[in-house]
């Protein structure tokens, strides 16, 4: 006779905590419903006691879902941009088995339903907050990932390009600490702070209609700049001095760019793999919690030669 499997209801036993604390940590969801501490001790008791994954990265059971959020007035960069990522991350998980759904949305909470009718083992999204988590009914037990924005909710992974060591670069590539920004808008609050961070107001342009991009050049004429999106680097290198550009880029298509440009890559293709990785560990449970679950995509120059 084998051994009986641990279950949900044992580790919540030994912990002292209810079924549903275990499922959300299990899970690595329940946002503002348990503290990092008690999300540790159920992990930890899990692994202790052998509780195997209920899941398989082979298994005919798992899909995911890969939410890709929409704006207001979005530019055709952010759509292709996003739909890149989608698709990589896409081709990804299909390598661990994992077959995906892609879906376009714009409100978490009423297309929540939606969502769940695809049964997902793990979802994905895409330049998001994670706020309206709290709010979906039926409550999320899903292992959520959220791939280009941030938050400092520790139960969730968050995969973003390590934008300080990419300004950083510009800085040091073009000769100038005094660059201006320009950028696609982005939903998540934090990220886009991060964006900004050590940027003039005066010296920051996101492309969402609200303001002439030709004025805002034409303001900064004799300065150097940073551009973050492809389409959007084509856009501003063909009104601007390419020499005095440098565009942090994601899709693999150096030839889009005039030669003088410099381009900084943060491929979707990496972050995919980073965001695929992170859902082979979540529904094997093979990973340390300790360890942080904020991955940074940093410049691949191997990308784009």
């Amino acid at each position: 006779m084998g051994e009986k499997k641990v279950t949900m209801r044992q580790i919540a036993k030994v912990c002292g905590c209810s079924l549903a604390t275990v499922s959300y940590a299990l899970n690595h969801t329940g946002q503002g419903k348990i503290s990092s501490a008690t999300r540790l001790r159920v992990i930890d008791t899990a692994k202790r006691l052998n509780y195997p994954t209920t899941r398989t990265i082979r298994g005919k059971k798992n899909r995911a879902a890969i939410l890709v959020t929409t704006v207001d007035g979005e530019s055709a960069g952010r759509r292709l941009h996003l739909t890149d990522l989608a698709m990589q991350l896409e081709c990804q998980l299909l390598a661990l088995g994992i077959p995906s759904v892609i879906l376009r949305l714009r409100d978490l909470v009423e297309d929540w339903r939606k969502i769940l009718a695809v049964s997902p083992s793990v979802i994905f999204v895409l330049d998001g907050g994670c706020q309206a988590v709290a709010h979906v009914n039926p409550p999320c037990v899903t292992p959520m990932i959220f791939v280009d924005c941030d938050n400092n909710d520790p139960l969730y992974y968050k995969i973003l390009p390590d934008y300080p060591s990419l300004f950083g670069q510009a800085r040091q590539k073009l000769g100038r600490e005094d660059l201006f920004l320009v950028a696609e808008p982005v939903r998540s609050g934090q990220l886009m702070t991060l964006l900004t961070q050590g940027f003039p107001p005066q010296d920051v342009y996101f492309h969402n209609g609200q303001q002439s991009l030709s004025g805002f050049l034409d303001a900064h004429r004799g300065r150097k700049g940073v551009v973050v999106g492809d389409l959007l680097g084509v856009e501003v290198s063909g009104q601007f001095s390419p020499q005095d550009l440098a565009v942090i880029c994601s899709l693999d298509t150096p030839g889009l760019f005039p030669p003088q440009v410099t381009l900084l890559p943060a491929p979707n293709v990496q972050k995919a793999r980073a965001a695929a990785a992170a859902a082979s560990d979540l529904l094997t449970l093979d990973y340390d919690p300790t360890q942080g679950n904020r991955i940074l995509v940093g410049a691949d120059f191997s990308v784009n030669g």
